[in-house]
């Protein structure tokens, strides 16, 4: 529903100095925070209430497609934290979800880790013109239900292109990057309702034997996943297979981007922006960068939840940006009035690639960062090094 990364390391900094920085940041923050409880008896105060109702809400985050399955649903459970207004999840197990379409086919799915449930590679498979939906039953006996979902065709993505660019930030050396466009075509007296989804990948090495106990030191202390382990006598060697030195690093968008009235001209949307990738030295120093775009169809329903949650994202960066309403959800609960957050849909899909290495980058790093007691080199697990990381490639790496 959300797709959001953190991935983010900086050729100034090293990774330790950015951890130290955001603590230290969070301890003023909070310093502040308190200071103005305190010292602030003369100002109204102001008492918000968060309804109860958020405490337990229902969270689906799924879709069908007419790529090749298995399709995933992954079910969760809103809960407040500390009574503040902020949301926690925690993963909902031991449901029974089936997906059905309106030609008489459905399949129930199978629970492959808790919370998250797939369909057959073989199984259930998405045909424009039909209409799909879902049926949720929870282990306590509720039952969940979505408004069928017609998929509608998509058009096609013509174009997947990047420009390098370069800015100044204040008090700081010229940052680079890749500013990714798309070209697209629309279907002839269609709406033409479609989302971009940018998705980033890039694959990183690693060299996790170098791992330190005390930076000061440099104690050696190698994860076990290295191969190394640190004995009486040094370094010694216990495996020829390492587990943590190559990873695949996934960057989501942080927003949504819908078609609105962009596609202009018969049909034609052209230089679309869809993402951003900033030049970092760790992955594009030996391996590569994937930028992928999916072009999606979308119903007029699921055009209009895609299209309140881009208002809410870009209006939560602006002082005098308006409420934008509540986002509905197109599940409900059968035969109760229990809240249900997410949108399930269906969308045919067309996808674009492009693969950027050292080669695209056209300037010179003027700084190598240092991890720990290495210059240059990521000594540590490269699964502890970047969030939203796998040493498994995705299936049709290249």
């Amino acid at each position: 529903m959300g797709d959001k990364y953190t991935f983010r390391l900086s050729d100034n900094d090293t990774y330790r100095k950015y951890v130290l920085l955001e603590y230290s940041d969070m301890k003023i923050s909070l310093f502040l925070c308190f200071s103005s409880i305190l010292f602030s008896s003369c100002i109204d105060r102001i008492n918000i209430k968060v309804p109860d109702s958020y405490s337990s809400q229902l969270v689906v985050d799924g879709l069908v497609t007419d790529e090749q399955g298995p399709y995933t649903i992954k079910l969760s459970k809103a809960t407040r934290v500390e009574k503040f207004l902020l949301l926690n999840t925690e993963v909902v197990s031991n449901a029974r979800i089936t997906i059905s379409d309106n030609a008489g086919t459905s399949e129930i799915l199978t629970e492959m880790e808790p919370g998250t449930y797939q369909t057959k590679v073989s199984g259930i498979h998405g045909v424009v013109g039909r209409s799909y939906s879902v049926k949720i039953e929870t282990k306590d006996g509720r039952i969940f239900e979505s408004i069928p979902d017609t998929m509608s065709p998509v058009g096609e993505l013509d174009d997947l292109y990047y420009e390098f660019e370069s800015y100044l930030p204040l008090n700081d050396q010229t940052r680079y990057g890749f500013r990714i466009y798309i070209d697209a075509s629309g279907v002839p007296d269609m709406d033409n309702l479609v989302r971009w989804k940018f998705t980033a990948v890039a694959e990183v090495d690693a060299d996790p034997k170098l791992h330190v106990y005390d930076s000061k030191g440099c104690s050696p202390d190698p994860p076990i996943c290295s191969g190394w382990i640190s004995g009486e006598f040094g370094l010694q060697k216990v495996s020829e297979n390492c587990t943590c030195c190559t990873c695949w690093v996934t960057r989501y968008e942080d927003k949504p981007h819908v078609s609105d009235n962009r596609f202009v001209s018969n049909g034609k949307a052209k230089r679309i922006e869809v993402g951003y990738i900033p030049l970092e030295y760790f992955p594009f120093l030996k391996g590569k960068y994937r930028a992928e775009v999916k072009q999606m169809s979308l119903s007029k329903e699921a055009f209009a939840y895609w299209q309140l949650i881009l208002s809410q994202k870009d209006g939560a960066a602006s002082l005098f940006q308006p409420p934008t309403g509540k986002i509905r959800s197109n599940l409900f609960e059968k035969n109760g009035d229990g809240q249900v957050l997410g949108f399930f849909y269906a969308s045919a899909i067309k996808t674009k690639q492009l693969y950027l290495g050292h080669e695209d980058v056209k300037v010179k790093f003027s700084r190598i960062p240092i991890w720990d007691c290495e210059k240059g080199i990521i000594a540590e697990s490269c699964l502890l090094a970047f969030p939203n990381s796998s040493n498994q490639p995705p299936a049709d790496w290249k």
